[in-house]
């Protein structure tokens, strides 16, 4: 017979029995999966072509894939493809070609992505949530139709598509895919694309002068006097006879079918690269900018110009400047002119104040007069001399800023003439405006 266990190990039992189903039940709710370590796609891509290189402009994703931060991301790789259709999504990794790719640095646990109003205005960086441009060169092979997947159960017998669906006009495509730290790659996302068509002739003869206020630029048309005449409509002709009907329902003009340059008048853009400023940092500071990341060439004028000529007002003296020209036909810019590099030298004195007046007081004369407006002055000198005395001599060491002085103490009784000259910002001579007209008074 058995022995029953007593009371004692039946309370000890129950009381592990108890806690095991506590602990088992410790936890409230939904049980809360890991986090995915895999960078969201690029859902925001473009591509501006300014002649032969195409300009891939995206945004670098500020969330995993389960929207979950910080971002696990260490670089972007972005496929280039050639063809009348893009490679299928699950393709692009076989068929297309890695153009650039961007390494992004290690993202800090605290960083908040910018807002986009912010990030478009800060420098190139590569971090979530901010804009980066890299520039894809293209070479005569990537204007042929690149490799076309075949289906092997498929190869003996393939299905072509219908002629309508397949466009007749080569096109080149853009996606970016991202890899984690660990190198596994995220979704792709959104694919940008533009038509590979012929480009109009870059204008030629590009001249730049410029005066105190600004640089005229002046170049010959896209195409030589020949292309100017195309562009220019010609008066309506009389009809010498009457032309039959034309049937309802007549189709429009056939759109561009092939790569020739598109229709409609050429306009022009300018671009201008100046030097750097020697003086903006300090010599021991670099700025640093990821590599294989640049910036899309900006025009300086806000809308296509219709005509030959433009006109810069910001620029910089001293610092060498580089303009070149674009034709535009349609949405397709062409090579760019050759180029006009210049130093503009600052060799223009400001004006000679005017409107000097002197007022005698007890112990002095104050002098007041008209302020120049030039941008570049940083101040006057105010000129003396007595009756008799053919030499101007200067009362202030330095320029100053302000359009009034007094000249205290002075010699009761005794006669001044008076003259202020104004002075601009350039070093390490800077420019002396002519004398302004003088005046006289008598000291009390």
């Amino acid at each position: 017979m058995t022995p029953r266990p007593s009371w004692r190990r039946r309370a000890a039992a129950l009381v592990l029995a108890l806690g095991t189903a506590t602990a088992a039940c410790g936890k409230k709710g939904v049980p809360i999966p890991p986090p995915v370590r895999i960078p969201a796609p690029v859902e925001t891509i473009t591509a501006v072509r300014l002649g032969n290189e195409v300009y891939v402009t995206l945004t670098v994703p500020a969330t995993n894939i389960d929207m979950s931060i910080p971002i696990d991301i260490g670089r972007i790789d972005i496929y280039g493809y050639t063809g009348r259709i893009p490679p299928t999504r699950l393709r692009w990794a076989e068929l297309g070609t890695v153009v650039a790719s961007i390494d992004i640095p290690p993202v800090p646990l605290d960083y908040k992505p910018p807002t986009p109003q912010a990030a478009a205005s800060l420098p190139a960086s590569a971090m979530p949530g901010t804009p980066v441009t890299v520039r894809d060169a293209l070479t005569p092979d990537e204007f042929e139709q690149g490799p076309i997947y075949v289906d092997p159960r498929q190869r003996d017998f393939p299905v072509p598509l219908p002629a309508a669906a397949v466009p007749t006009v080569m096109r080149r495509f853009y996606l970016a895919i991202p890899f984690s730290r660990r190198g596994r790659p995220g979704p792709p996302g959104a694919q940008a694309e533009l038509a590979l068509t012929a480009l109009p002739d870059p204008p030629t003869d590009l001249r730049a002068v410029y005066s105190p206020a600004a640089v005229a630029l002046s170049w010959q048309p896209s195409g030589g006097l020949f292309g100017f005449l195309l562009d220019r409509s010609l008066p309506p002709e009389a009809i010498p006879f009457v032309p039959p009907p034309q049937p309802t329902g007549a189709a429009a003009p056939p759109a561009l079918v092939d790569g020739s340059v598109p229709p409609g008048p050429t306009t022009y853009n300018v671009y201008r690269e100046v030097a750097p400023d020697p003086f903006a940092l300090p010599p021991n500071v670099k700025v640093k900018t990821p590599p294989a990341v640049t910036a899309l060439p900006l025009a300086i004028n806000p809308s296509p110009l219709p005509g030959t000529s433009a006109t810069d007002v910001q620029f910089v003296f001293e610092r060498t400047h580089c303009y070149v020209v674009r034709a535009q036909r349609g949405n397709v810019l062409s090579e760019p002119s050759p180029p006009a590099c210049f130093t503009p030298i600052d060799v223009f004195p400001p004006g000679a104040p005017s409107g000097l007046a002197a007022v005698p007081s007890e112990g002095g004369i104050s002098l007041i007069w008209e302020p120049n407006s030039e941008l570049d002055l940083v101040g006057y000198l105010v000129l003396r001399r007595e009756p008799g005395d053919a030499t101007l001599r200067q009362l202030t060491d330095t320029p100053i800023a302000e359009a009034r002085f007094r000249d205290a103490p002075v010699e009761p009784g005794r006669r001044y003439i008076y003259s202020v000259v104004a002075v601009d910002t350039r070093l390490p001579l800077p420019n002396v405006s002519a004398e302004s007209a003088p005046v006289e008074e008598t000291a009390r």
